[in-house]
């Protein structure tokens, strides 16, 4: 055996079997590193996250259909990059009906306008003074009065207090004197009385108003009679016949208390709860009123028991035919 021949083929094969297994490794690790680099392509070219449907609608999805239901995956992006550019988040198609766009929308308008109706509706409670207070309580705890108690009624309309058409002080009659007791049963009246004859009686028409107790003020208009043969005086109250047509409206301080509308009277009262400044000093309050004479001898006789008075015609009071206009 030729000993370089054979080192020549053990050489030969020695460097087949090193070309072979460098092959096999070089391919090997070739396989490797394409595997690597398929990975990592997927993972930086696909989303890391599933898509939700307000970011996988394309734009021609979200123009066409007003309420999509399911996310269009046929026409889904290749990688983020062109997702984002798809859709950018800051600017929205103004054309999108999908949910994401019409729910911020609804909220914004319903919640103001529900805040701005509750602002509307809601009132201050007005404040109500210890004057206005202390005379609702006391027409409250003189209900009695709706009964007719002693023959004074209350006017739930003009909150008022009033006497009936025909009390029973009706039998009494009038004199001076009552009004000389009126401050023993706490009644502080000033007062004005008007004497003049007509119809072959003598007629006596009275003005009063003051405090009533120590919870009323108010005026009063009463009318009286008594023959002219009748020395004493003491008058009646005037009958039906001699009644007149009258109207009476109380002030304090020019400020309206009440008003009785325009009938026929002999005695027209008004009563409100309240307390003078002083009782000594009436002047606060004041009487206007009308009063129609039965004709024009009769206003003559009043007009000057008026003056006697010492009203002054044209100031304190006025004629209109019949009428006599007073404010005392």
């Amino acid at each position: 055996m030729d000993l370089s021949k054979n080192k020549n083929t053990i050489i030969a094969i020695v460097a087949l079997i090193v070309v072979c297994g460098g092959s096999f490794l070089g391919a090997k690790a070739l396989n490797k590193n394409t595997d690597a680099k398929t990975t990592a392509q997927i993972i930086t070219t696909m989303p890391s996250a599933p898509m939700t449907e307000s970011t996988t609608i394309p734009t021609t999805a979200a123009t066409t259909t007003a309420a999509p239901t399911e996310p269009n995956t046929t026409a889904q992006p290749t990688n983020a990059q062109s997702l984002i550019t798809t859709f950018p988040i800051d600017n929205q198609p103004t054309t999108t009906t999908a949910p994401s766009t019409t729910i911020p929308t609804t909220a914004a308008t319903t919640v103001p306008t529900t805040a701005s109706t509750t602002k509307v509706t809601t009132t201050k409670k007005k404040q109500t003074t210890t004057a206005e207070k202390e005379a609702e309580e006391t027409i409250k705890n003189a209900a009695i009065f709706d009964q007719g108690f002693l023959s004074y009624m209350f006017d739930p309309e003009g909150k008022y207090y009033y006497t009936n058409s025909d009390p029973w002080q009706r039998v009494l009659g009038f004199n001076e004197l009552y009004d000389t007791a009126a401050p023993f049963v706490i009644m502080y009246l000033d007062t004005m009385r008007c004497k003049f004859t007509y119809d072959d009686k003598d007629w006596l028409i009275q003005f009063w108003k003051g405090q009533y107790g120590y919870v009323f003020i108010g005026h009063e208009i009463g009318v009286y009679t008594k023959p002219t043969s009748r020395k004493a005086e003491h008058y009646d109250c005037a009958s039906d016949e001699d009644s007149l047509f009258m109207s009476m409206t109380g002030y304090r301080d020019g400020k309206e208390l009440y008003s009785r509308e325009y009938g026929k009277y002999w005695w027209c009262t008004g009563f409100v709860p309240g307390k003078l400044d002083k009782f000594s000093d009436r002047s606060e309050l004041e009487i206007r009123c009308r009063i129609t004479m039965k004709d024009y001898k009769m206003l003559l006789a009043f007009c000057g028991s008026l003056k006697e008075n010492g009203l002054v015609l044209g100031e304190d009071f006025t004629t209109n035919g019949l009428d006599v206009f007073v404010t005392w």
